[in-house]
């Protein structure tokens, strides 16, 4: 045992320790007092030796029933419906307890039996008032009514920290249909209650006693218990421990969610860092009230930017994409969950000049997203034209009718890709990113802003939904190499990072194009995440599924970097988002002709000149090929 472990069960008994002491001895100050109340009204004299005897015997059998009942175990500041049902049931054992003592005192001395009607009372304000200051100082919440769970819910054991746990088991307790879990135990992280009760729950031990506890339960009810975890998103260590006893037992693993909803563990609780929780506050002041015009709406991050945009109350929402389907799906999806927030929904492509500017001039935006791209690295290498004509046209199209058009913001999504590509997908986005810088000081009333950023987490096409599939499938899960590595975020970060940036640089004096990334911790190695989401699921990397290696796909690259080396990095005033400072762009003119000469060759489908002339548009693209001769995949 390790010495912190030590050290928290000491911390423990002690605490256990004072609370029993309190609660025995508040029990005999009350039985001397009661008597006393009774004496002072009823002139019958002065205390006698057999009062003091009678308070000292009462503690000895409020002793033996709060230990029989332990009560001592209970963590005040946690106090539940279930704590005082067992606090009263030992006080009321204690009284029976003592009721012989209390007959031989009157026998002796004629002792007042009424002062137990006294005592009652007194003895339970002093134990309840303590319990419930500590709840109220920790939680505010002192009326909150428990519900019984039900004995069909599976059993479970909650993991995290006591304070995560209380509020898990305190929100599941208040749902309509009951708690959705039956809890057999609580596996405390922070090491600080062992042995005590959390909500009427015992603390059964630390994350390190997780893998024999479970052992335990699951000889004692002849079942699997589940894991639950109820632990902060930033806690992965607990995180790890829970995922490699559920997945050498096969045991359910599942998060406790916000109001006390059991979910699957996501991909993005797998990362090393915890996820950012951004301010919003600044994309409130920027979107609240506005008109925002998100092309690509229905994709995963457009749809994404779609919710926590009307989430903040926009005077009009547009979502603009070339599928039907997911404009259909965003449309169902924010009618029931914003009923209240003006939708234009509209079908169209990005590459469609007249199309696009109709569209936008009809939803006259205050802010534009433009989130419509083809993103799958394989795919463009054999489809490298269409790349051309979305990516580069599509995002030129859009940002200069916004300009025209006098948009305030316009914030182009770009990937860790576009720096030194060498696919034709990120070779796209560079192109784009270079229109941008070259085009925004000419547009000063509309503030440009550029998001870099990672691999997404459970977006469409993605590696993670590949993986949960295979992983479905009983694999095999396929890895293109043990050492590719890349920098993962999730869905709900990324979109996030979008509205930070079109906030930032609305309020930026600059009439540069900003160019904003988030601070994404160490890259993640592929095949780790793959292992960590086979576990995921309750299963055994190499055993239950395979995995199998299978190459580099054409144009992959075995790492990824955000930034180019001449470029500056420094912080901003939100948290984990960094600015890009971008040296000096080439003049628009010769941006525009060689654009112009790319697309003109990607409409005529000539894979060869596209790409050639997209490697003279900068040093970076196709870094170090011959010219002419991209190192692509193309037929």
């Amino acid at each position: 045992m390790s010495n912190l472990e030590v050290s928290a069960r000491r911390a423990a008994i002690e605490a256990k320790a004072a609370c029993f002491g309190y609660d025995i001895i508040s029990g005999m100050i009350a039985m001397y007092l009661a008597p006393q109340i009774t004496y002072y009204f009823s002139d019958r004299g002065a205390p006698t030796w057999l009062d003091f005897f009678v308070a000292i015997a009462f503690g000895v059998a409020a002793a033996f029933a709060f230990w029989l009942r332990g009560v001592h175990r209970q963590v005040w500041r946690h106090t539940s419906l279930r704590d005082v049902v067992r606090l009263f049931q030992a006080v009321a054992l204690t009284h029976l307890m003592s009721l012989p003592i209390l007959i031989l005192a009157k026998t002796l001395q004629d002792y007042p039996l009424t002062s137990i009607y006294l005592q009652f009372p007194i003895w339970l304000a002093f134990l309840m008032i303590v319990r419930f200051w500590a709840r109220g100082r920790n939680t505010g919440d002192l009326s909150a009514i428990f519900r019984r769970e039900p004995p069909y819910a599976p059993r479970a054991l909650v993991v995290g920290p006591a304070g995560h746990v209380a509020e898990a088991l305190r929100a599941s307790r208040k749902a309509s249909s009951g708690p959705p879990i039956r809890t057999i135990g609580i596996v405390e992280t922070s090491g600080q209650h062992f042995g005590r009760d959390i909500e009427g729950v015992q603390v059964m031990g630390g994350i390190g006693q997780l893998a024999t506890l479970f052992d335990h339960y699951t000889a004692r009810f002849g079942e699997l218990p589940w894991i639950a975890i109820a632990a902060p998103p930033e806690d992965r260590r607990t995180m790890e421990a829970a995922l490699a006893v559920a997945s050498a037992r096969k045991a359910t693993l599942l998060r406790i969610g916000p109001k006390a909803l059991l979910e699957p563990i996501r991909p993005a609780d797998l990362l090393a860092r915890p996820e950012r929780r951004l301010d919003m506050e600044p994309v409130a002041e920027l979107v609240s009230g506005a008109r925002v015009f998100i092309t690509g709406g229905g994709g995963t991050i457009g749809g994404e930017l779609a919710r926590q945009c009307a989430a903040l109350g926009p005077a009009e929402l547009t979502v603009f994409d070339s599928s039907e389907f997911n404009v259909f799906e965003i449309d169902q999806e924010l009618s029931r969950a914003y009923p209240n927030v003006v939708r234009r929904m509209v079908i169209g492509d990005v590459r469609d000049e007249i199309r696009l500017e109709q569209a936008m001039r009809e939803a006259a935006p205050d802010v534009v997203i433009h989130a419509a791209a083809l993103k799958h690295v394989p795919l463009m290498e054999l489809n490298p034209n269409e790349a051309i004509l979305t990516n580069v046209l599509g995002a030129r199209r859009c940002a200069t009718i916004a300009a025209t058009l006098g948009v305030k913001s316009f914030t182009f999504i770009s990937t860790d890709k576009a720096v030194n590509p060498t696919n034709v997908m990120g070779a796209t986005k560079r192109a784009a990113e270079l229109f941008i810088q070259a085009y925004a000081p000419t547009a000063p009333g509309t503030r440009f802003s550029l998001v870099r950023f990672g691999n997404v987490l459970g977006s469409k096409g993605s590696v993670a939904p590949l993986f949960e599939k295979q992983i479905a499938e009983g694999g095999p899960v396929t890895v293109t190499h043990p050492d590719m590595t890349r920098y993962f975020m999730s869905v709900e970060e990324a979109s996030a990072l979008v509205l930070q940036a079109a906030a930032l640089s609305a309020k930026s004096e600059s009439e540069d194009a900003i160019l904003y990334v988030l601070d994404m911790g160490e890259p993640v190695r592929v095949i780790e995440l793959a292992e960590k989401m086979i576990r995921m699921k309750g299963l055994t990397p190499g055993q239950d599924i395979l995995i199998r290696v299978t190459g580099p796909r054409p144009g992959e690259k075995l790492t990824e970097t955000v930034f180019y080396d001449r470029e500056q990095v420094k912080n901003t005033r939100i948290d984990g988002v960094l600015e890009v400072a971008w040296s000096k762009s080439p003049p628009i003119a010769e941006v525009q002709a060689r654009l112009d000469a790319i697309v003109s060759y990607a409409a005529r489908r000539d894979p060869h000149a596209s790409l050639s002339m997209m490697k003279a548009l900068a040093p970076e693209i196709f870094d170090g090929e011959a010219w002419g001769e991209p190192s692509l995949n193309v037929h």
